[in-house]
């Protein structure tokens, strides 16, 4: 189906059933200014980078390549409740991020010398994977905390609504710009982009209700916690074997992962 047609349709489902889930669900404690309108056009353009990057670098490398650079996010949110919100986090967070900076640059050391024994094709491609997954950990790690900021204005469910429209709208001319198809997908995987696209919603307002309760830098760690079970998942069930050094990265950003939400 393609990662931007897969992405599209992911999306879409996403906003329809927030809308629905917001009418009945969603409670507002701020009330909504000209400073959260541009929070939230900020929000879904980098969500856009995020969930592009991803979706390419799933479709162009196995997971346990892509997972552990794309779960990097956290790092570069923990960065920013530091630096812009103000918060203190304890000793784990830098040991935590030394470990997830030193995996992630294994991983893409890695993948780059797997790819060297390929033809220039190979090699253009293994490079455009790690760099897509490089696009999507910097696109969630500055569009989760500002979808944290939008959140109380509109309700966790309106804000993932929100969001996904924008990225819906900055993204559909760009695909047809590129002459992309963003035709429906096949019937036979229709259930799995459903199934993404709630899933996704679930994650969203998750984060946005964590955040009421704890700060940035124990919640984002504690999100991205899921890369480590993909992972495993990719490895055991998938198959999806990589070469040592390549494996060592993505444990080390696994154990960084886990190291952040203790």
């Amino acid at each position: 189906m393609g990662a931007p047609r897969a992405l599209f349709w992911a999306l879409l489902v996403g906003m329809v059933a927030s809308l629905g889930a917001s009418v009945c669900l969603d409670t507002r404690t701020q009330p909504f200014s000209a400073g959260t309108l541009w929070l939230l056009v900020a929000a879904g353009a980098m969500g856009l980078l995020g969930y592009a990057g991803m979706f390419v670098a799933f479709e162009k490398a196995d997971l346990t390549v892509s997972v552990p650079v794309v779960s990097s996010w956290s790092l570069l949110a923990g960065a920013f409740s530091i630096l812009v919100l103000g918060e203190r986090p304890g000793p784990n967070l830098y040991v935590g991020a030394a470990l997830v900076c030193a995996g992630v640059i294994v991983v893409a050391i890695a993948s780059t010398r797997a790819q060297a024994s390929q033809d220039s094709a190979g090699r253009r491609r293994g490079l455009f994977a790690v760099a897509a997954a490089a696009a999507g950990s910097l696109g969630f790690g500055v569009m989760i905390p500002l979808f944290g900021f939008v959140s109380p204005a509109l309700g966790p469910f309106a804000a993932s609504a929100a969001v996904y429209g924008l990225c819906l709208v900055l993204g559909a001319p760009v695909a047809r710009a590129l002459r992309v198809s963003l035709a429906p997908p096949p019937r036979g995987t229709w259930h799995m982009v459903v199934v993404t696209g709630l899933a996704e919603t679930v994650g969203f307002v998750s984060v946005a209700l964590g955040r009421r309760f704890a700060p940035l830098t124990v919640v984002a760690p504690v999100a991205s916690l899921a890369a480590t079970f993909t992972v495993v998942y990719a490895w055991v069930v998938l198959r999806q074997r990589q070469n040592m050094w390549a494996a060592v990265g993505a444990a080390l950003v696994c154990a960084g992962v886990v190291v952040l939400a203790l």
